[in-house]
């Protein structure tokens, strides 16, 4: 009988399974990668056009990772779209039914979607920061980069992929749940700043997803907005993915596919 257990591991193998045999999957994560590296070359070789340029550590990872917020929103999607996926084929059912408990298959897409996407990230934040030290020249040292912004902009698209994995969990079609998730992470803290009072406004903005992926890898001192400090960054980061996920296993296990 144990041969036919369901167990996680063998719910992650199968989702393993599923997101890597698909060819839209290298194709996705590889345009993130060139769009990235792509990016940082060309805003650092722009800038570093001028002599009278900035030549710092805080400088060259700020610039360098200026074009993470645009990966963050396509791993989002990417990550509403294995769920919303199986919901519009139909292969959703064939999936509770070979897992009758339902919640393991949405963290299974969790761990399958961390082991891809973060070691891809990883090595082009790597890339990317080589790439813009070619540019810049001796000027900056590679080992005065900080190595906790590289992390940092490889963990930030990864964990709003997992928010958009949550999304896609709750909402269950694509185009709904890609409006919720633009809108939330991206058009309500536009909102805020308006809406309160100056002091609450920044306190509350801090704690947004989008501010807090960006102070995972932010070390522009020269920036005029007050970001959270990168350990209280990461668990506000932690909290809002394990909420999306939360809020996810709680649909897919009261509804029915």
């Amino acid at each position: 009988m144990n041969a036919y257990r369901v167990t996680f591991s063998r719910v992650t193998h199968a989702e393993w399974g599923k997101l890597t045999t698909l060819r839209s999957t290298w194709v996705v994560l590889s345009a993130a990668a060139l769009i990235t590296v792509g990016l940082a070359t060309a805003i650092n070789w722009n800038v570093y056009r001028d002599p009278n340029a900035e030549v710092s550590p805080g400088a060259l990872i700020a610039q360098t990772y200026l074009g993470i917020d645009v990966i963050s929103l396509v791993l989002g999607v990417f990550g509403i779209l294995m769920v919303t996926g199986e919901y519009g084929s139909g292969l959703i059912r064939a999936t509770f039914a070979a897992v009758p408990r339902r919640v393991p298959v949405l963290w299974a897409k969790a761990a399958v979607l961390v082991l891809t996407a973060w070691p891809l990230m990883l090595l082009v934040c790597v890339f990317s920061l080589a790439a813009a030290a070619l540019i810049v020249g001796p000027g900056v040292p590679l080992g005065d980069l900080p190595v906790r912004a590289l992390l940092g902009a490889a963990v930030a698209p990864v964990a709003s992929a997992l928010i958009g994995l949550g999304f896609g969990a709750v909402m269950r079609h694509t185009a709904a749940a890609i409006t919720v998730y633009v809108l939330v992470l991206l058009v309500l803290p536009a909102l805020v700043q308006p809406a309160l009072p100056d002091r609450i406004a920044d306190d509350v903005l801090r704690f947004v997803p989008v501010a807090a992926t960006q102070a995972l890898y932010a070390v522009d001192s020269t920036n005029p907005f007050e970001m959270l400090a990168p350990g209280l960054a990461a668990l506000t980061v932690a909290g809002w993915v394990l909420l999306a996920l939360a809020a996810g296993s709680l649909a897919v296990w009261r509804r029915d596919p």
